[in-house]
């Protein structure tokens, strides 16, 4: 029932000058406004592309923050930051310290 009564008005623009121009004008305004430059579609991807960034460069922040905060307690030369780097990184260990090292597995 329905698509007869569409095809009844698809056929009644299509017998009308005026009608089909009105629709062709408007199906090329919205296509032109969708896809096209400066369309919806591009500013729907460059408003996704704009959050993904402003993501990325919180996260970039809060690890500058961190990374901040290390320098500081060597630059203050806190003793225990010393000394764990000072183990982790070069191995080195107190007198009388075993140091047993564990192997990585895959």
């Amino acid at each position: 029932m329905k698509a007869l009564a569409l095809k009844k008005k698809i056929r009644k623009i299509l017998r009308s000058p005026k009608l089909l121009f009105i629709a062709a004008t408007v199906l090329v305004l919205g296509a032109t406004l969708l896809f096209a430059n400066k369309g919806m579609w591009r500013h729907i991807t460059l408003h996704r592309d704009v959050s993904a960034l402003t993501d990325h460069n919180n996260a970039l922040d809060k690890e500058e923050n961190r990374l901040k905060a290390r320098v500081s307690l060597l630059t203050n030369e806190d003793p225990t930051m010393i000394e764990r780097i000072a183990r982790e990184k070069y191995h080195m260990r107190r007198s009388g310290e075993t140091v047993y090292r564990q192997e990585k597995s895959e």
